[in-house]
């Protein structure tokens, strides 16, 4: 049965264009493209496709990396390696969120302690200055993570 592309997005809850990029980056290619009028139309067997995408994504894959195991076919092997890929960046990203946490609780700690004095701004700036360069290897991580 063939879906037009509006009835597609709606039916898997998501937009038009998002379907119109996944074409051009060939993830998910339209059924049948009518040459009169360009309408798009999806087989309803095309969920499948739609809804492995979807679920990558929502483990913060990108699109790119989904298009890697689609070339993959979705192999065993290319999907554990880019599970693990991602389970190690999201670890990365943990170490630095406990880390940040644990940053702001001892600036909170720290200005808590201390009465209003006059330059406490100041203070208070140099204070988390110091705490946020204290720690070299989890701010590369986080500037790797950042560039990926």
């Amino acid at each position: 049965m063939l879906l037009k592309i509006k009835e597609f997005a709606d039916f898997s809850d998501i937009s038009v264009r998002a379907l119109h990029l996944y074409d051009r980056l060939g993830l998910l290619a339209p059924a049948e493209v009518d040459s009169s009028n360009g309408y798009r139309y999806y087989e309803s067997e095309q969920m499948k496709e739609l809804n492995t995408i979807i679920s990558f994504k929502k483990l913060g894959f990108s699109l790119a990396d989904i298009k890697d195991l689609k070339e993959d076919s979705y192999s065993k092997e290319a999907v554990m390696k880019k599970l693990q890929e991602k389970k190690d960046e999201n670890d990365r990203l943990i170490q630095i969120l406990a880390y940040n946490n644990e940053n702001i609780y001892n600036m909170l700690s720290h200005l808590a302690a201390e009465p209003e004095k006059p330059g406490a701004k100041e203070e208070a700036y140099n204070l988390s200055r110091i705490y946020c360069l204290e720690n070299d290897k989890l701010e590369q991580d986080f500037s790797d993570i950042l560039w990926l």
